[in-house]
């Protein structure tokens, strides 16, 4: 292994745990709320930021969905 592969490893696994973290912090942050539509507006809004910050990451995507459908599940 390189320099390089095991430089890029490491900053995958930042961008890995970074995701997760966001992504679980995103979930805390709305969970046991109620969601009225600004609340989703606001959550929508985050949710874009967080894909931003991770450059539309399709891990990113596929963690920020799964929490934001977890939200929905649970206010039905």
């Amino acid at each position: 292994m390189t320099y390089g592969e095991t430089r890029r490893q490491k900053e995958a696994a930042e961008m890995v745990k970074g995701i997760w973290s966001d992504s679980y912090l995103f979930y805390r942050k709305y969970h046991g709320r109620q969601m009225e539509a600004d609340a989703w507006q606001e959550a929508t809004k985050d949710f874009g930021e967080i894909m931003r910050k991770y450059g539309g990451s399709p891990l990113c995507g596929r963690l920020m969905l799964a929490a934001f459908s977890q939200l929905e599940e649970e206010t039905r």
